[in-house]
């Protein structure tokens, strides 16, 4: 593999994927749209190097997509591309619906015409949250979609229209289901960054309701890492979920946190009084959990699962880039998403 596409390489998880690729003999071509939530290109660590590329553009032109690609010829296309916070989809439904369902089916559409000429594979990157909320047990890859936010259900979208590409135009679209990645990079309203802020701040960290929802959490580079293991196993899978098993409550995080950066004398809040529950979230999923089976018999690679090392690395991240915190809060005023009157 010479050329990677990738598009939405100036999010979350996309920038630390370009970041992890930048170790490889490989030329990346970035289309990122930039939004309030991108990390500017000059913190890229691959930023300066010869191989890699940055073009400003939106997924909402299908012919200026294909003409992108039969211009840069990749051999694989990585798509990241979307607006995924979840309270902002609950402001701003009809926005998030229609930028991720047309970005998706726009790319997908020149993907098609272009795997007419080469036979490349395009991997889309979506989340655990299509699935919806489950009491117990685990999701497996072809339980049926069950979104509870606007964002949730325009990536659900986005997936069946993957997957009608597949079926009906024959093409190899890949749906990789990711499960809620923290570490370097992440926006700051998200959960995990929040509650480093507020502690580094002296302040008590916020948590909805009663702080019994339950997420997965991977470290973003065990995921980057799983990522291309996928990509270059050559396995025959049209979606393949990825997670770590490691399942705890947003009351569980938020001690874990604390406690290490009360052990490293990083807040002076007292252990007694940290928190501050807050209104929750509409349609707030109370569990997610991924059945990864699929990819532990298909794929030869192991999800390293060391949770203390993984969040003590985030916020000693957080605590070095002071200089990306203040770039990009620039676009954030700490002001609550997601509430509805």
């Amino acid at each position: 593999m010479k050329k990677i596409l990738i598009t939405g390489g100036s999010g979350f998880i996309g920038t630390n994927f370009i970041n992890f690729l930048s170790k490889k003999k490989i030329k990346i071509l970035n289309i990122d749209k930039i939004s309030k939530v991108s990390s500017p290109e000059k913190f890229k660590k691959i930023f300066y190097k010869n191989n890699y590329k940055f073009l400003k553009n939106n997924l909402d032109d299908a012919k200026k997509i294909y003409q992108i690609l039969i211009k840069y010829k990749p051999d694989c296309i990585i798509n990241f591309a979307a607006e995924s916070h979840v309270d902002r989809s609950i402001d701003n439904p009809i926005y998030f619906i229609k930028n991720n369902i047309n970005s998706a089916t726009n790319l997908f559409h020149a993907y098609y015409k272009y795997y007419k000429l080469k036979k490349i594979k395009l991997f889309h990157i979506s989340t655990d949250e299509v699935y919806g909320s489950i009491k117990k047990g685990e999701f497996k890859e072809h339980d049926k979609y069950n979104p509870s936010s606007p964002y949730s259900a325009s990536k659900s979208g986005s997936d069946l229209i993957a997957t009608a590409f597949n079926k009906t135009f024959g093409c190899k679209i890949k749906i990789l289901c990711l499960t809620n990645n923290f570490g370097p990079y992440q926006f700051p309203e998200k959960y995990i960054p929040t509650l480093i802020s507020s502690f580094l701040k002296n302040q008590k960290a916020p948590i909805y309701g009663k702080g019994k929802n339950i997420r997965e959490w991977m470290y973003v580079k065990e995921s980057c890492n799983a990522i291309w293991k996928v990509i270059i196993s050559n396995k025959k899978f049209e979606k393949i979920n990825l997670g770590s098993g490691i399942r705890l409550n947003n009351l569980e995080i938020a001690k874990k946190i604390f406690k290490i950066m009360k052990n490293k004398k990083l807040t002076n809040l007292s252990s007694k009084d940290y928190i501050k529950m807050v209104k929750d979230r509409p349609g707030h999923d109370e569990r997610y959990a991924l059945n990864t089976t699929v990819f532990k018999k298909n794929i030869k690679y192991k999800i390293k699962n060391n949770l203390y090392k993984t969040l003590e690395k985030t916020i000693n991240w957080y605590i070095k880039n002071d200089s990306w915190i203040k770039n990009v809060n620039r676009s954030y005023d700490n002001k609550r998403q997601g509430l509805i009157d």
